[in-house]
């Protein structure tokens, strides 16, 4: 007989929803988690979307450490010297709060928390080794030679999933799997930060940016989340891009984009809190594994589940999402046969009937929109010529739209046809 019912590994967002949910139907669920306090090894850009963790936490939005609703969205293209952005700030936003500003560190303790609290048992400070198997199956997981046992394992460890490739769950990351995110939390007052961003209250601002102003063809893009009196400021860099170009560093990179003039400003004064750098799944899916087998389940950041297209990043949610249809799925095998490959297939019908898989497959190949020329180089210098033809005032006869159009083409080297197709392909696959 087991020592549990399940064995869940990761006490991050998908982790602990999964054990939440197990716990609260009954069963006996050990949540292990390699960071002590959970959370101090988790980095995220701090923007949890949607409402998944209302399945676990009714009343989540009232009690979480959530530091502001997102009262505004904006994305921008910076050159050397502009930004050319477009914002979303709406009242809308007040009557459906689609997204709260958090910093993981208390979030993912507040989660963990909740898991004990619910009857699941927690073990801090613990790294898994590996999955144990016995005859084809997943009896538990092995730590230090010493194997704790469980009907089945769910395995929520984050985007570095080291325990999934060390048991051949899944193939071992490449270059084009991951990006590189660089955060750094910047201490500013609650006052300071309203003023800066025109925010009232518990309002917060969320920002995407693609830094086309980078040399030696690197690209990146960057972020800015307001927190309560803190702002998340940092880079998203193609792991791919950096390694081939071997000369440019990542602490470089975030560097110059506050320093970049339109983010400057935004920062000045700050004293900055926490420095932090962790992989960002980018594979898509073509790189999502095989999510189950006999005893086994994948959620979360460790089976690839995170979404950008590049004016919309989001992780968290997925993973709430994955970890709760994971437990869901469990619960129902326990009801009937038991444990098994084929009783846990229903796991990905799960996944396929929510947003989930239906995002990952209705997006395939958004990464050669997110990391191509066109959005990195050619649009940034274009639209920048574009909006200086139509603002700033030189003393010469103006231009139509359309010969600054064409003419800010010809300046980035693309031609029209290429332009034409390129934003085709873009527009289709964003």
């Amino acid at each position: 007989m087991s020592e549990f019912d399940a064995i869940v590994v990761g006490g991050g967002p998908a982790g602990s929803s999964a054990a939440m949910r197990l716990a609260s139907a009954g069963h006996n669920v050990l949540l292990v988690e390699k960071a002590d306090p959970p959370g101090s090894k988790n980095v995220s850009g701090g923007v949890l979307w949607g409402n998944d963790l209302e399945a676990v936490i009714p009343d989540w939005q009232k009690t979480a450490p959530v530091e502001r609703y997102v009262k505004a969205k904006g994305v921008g293209f910076l050159t050397k010297e502009s930004n050319i952005g477009l914002e979303f700030r709406s009242g809308l936003f007040d009557k459906n709060r689609a997204g709260h500003m958090v910093l993981r560190a208390k979030l993912d303790q507040w989660l963990v928390k909740k898991a004990k609290d619910m009857g699941a048992m927690v073990a801090t400070g613990v790294t898994v080794d590996r999955v144990a198997f016995d005859k084809g199956k997943a009896i538990g997981v092995e730590q230090d030679g010493d194997i704790i046992t469980s009907d089945c394992v769910i395995l929520a460890e984050g985007a570095n999933p080291r325990v999934a490739i060390d048991s051949g769950l899944r193939e071992p990351l490449n270059d084009k799997d991951v990006a590189i995110g660089v955060k750094e939390v910047i201490k500013l007052s609650e006052k300071t930060v309203n003023e800066r961003f025109n925010l009232r209250d518990k309002e917060g601002f969320a920002g995407e940016y693609v830094l086309g102003f980078l040399p030696d063809q690197v690209e990146a893009g960057g972020f800015l989340y307001t927190n309560k009196d803190t702002i998340s400021a940092g880079v998203v860099i193609s792991m791919k891009h950096l390694r081939e170009n071997d000369r440019t560093y990542s602490f470089d990179i975030i560097e110059q984009f506050l320093e970049h003039p339109a983010i400057a400003p935004l920062v000045d004064g700050g004293s900055v809190e926490e420095y932090s750098a962790h992989m960002v799944q980018e594979g898509g899916i073509e790189r999502v594994p095989k999510l189950y087998g006999n005893g086994y389940m994948i959620a979360g950041d460790a089976a690839g589940f995170s979404f950008s297209n590049g004016l919309v990043l989001q992780g968290m949610n997925y993973a709430i999402a994955s970890g709760i249809a994971a437990a869901d799925t469990f619960i129902e095998a326990k009801k009937g046969s038991g444990v098994s490959e084929e009783s846990l297939a229903g796991y990905r019908k799960r996944l396929l009937d929510s947003y989930v898989l239906k995002d990952l497959y209705n997006f395939r190949g958004i990464d050669e929109v997110t990391w191509g020329r066109l959005p990195h180089r050619a649009m940034p210098n274009a639209l920048e010529h574009i909006m200086k033809g139509l603002f700033i005032e030189q003393g010469v006869p103006k231009k139509h739209l359309y010969q600054l159009m064409t003419e800010a083409l010809g300046e980035s080297g693309i031609r029209t046809s290429e332009a034409v197709l390129e934003g085709y392909r873009m527009l289709r696959r964003m």
